[in-house]
């Protein structure tokens, strides 16, 4: 008798899959996001971001430090803003998570330096470029395009 053949990669994979669902797809600051209020007691306790961050990332959320010091800053602000909007009700998980997306985008545009132009039409500090009539001509034996190829 012959041996049955090996399973095909596809068939080991179709195996694992089953074996394993699909885990839900969601970004570390929404996982923080939701974790907020453990997370403020625990560092209103006196628990330091480092000792914060490496409990996340024991439990499957890998962030640095000074990450979760800036996530748990602008959670608290747009809380806080939401909270001010919808005078009473506290802002859902969704609404934070948008406002500090939104935070994301608006700081990323601040921080890109706005490039000004002069009256000329240029940025300053940059060289102008000589006119092709003045530019100095190179002649066919310094100069040899295919030298390279």
């Amino acid at each position: 008798m012959s041996d049955p053949a090996p399973p095909s990669l596809a068939e080991r994979l179709e195996q694992r899959v089953a074996a394993q669902p699909v885990p839900p797809r969601t970004s570390r600051l929404a996982e923080i996001i939701a974790a907020r209020g453990t997370l403020r007691r625990l560092r209103d306790a006196g628990y330091g971001s480092a000792q914060l961050a490496a409990w996340l990332e024991e439990c499957g959320v890998p962030v640095q430090a000074g990450t979760l010091r800036a996530y748990l800053a602008r959670i608290d602000r747009a809380e806080r803003a939401l909270a001010a909007e919808n005078l009473g009700a506290p802002p859902s998980d969704r609404e934070i998570l948008a406002a500090c997306r939104q935070g994301f985008i608006r700081d990323a545009a601040r921080s890109r330096p706005a490039l000004r132009v002069s009256k000329t039409g240029r940025a300053p500090g940059s060289v102008q470029a000589a006119p092709r009539a003045f530019a100095t001509p190179m002649s066919s034996l310094t100069h040899n395009p295919h030298r390279d190829l």
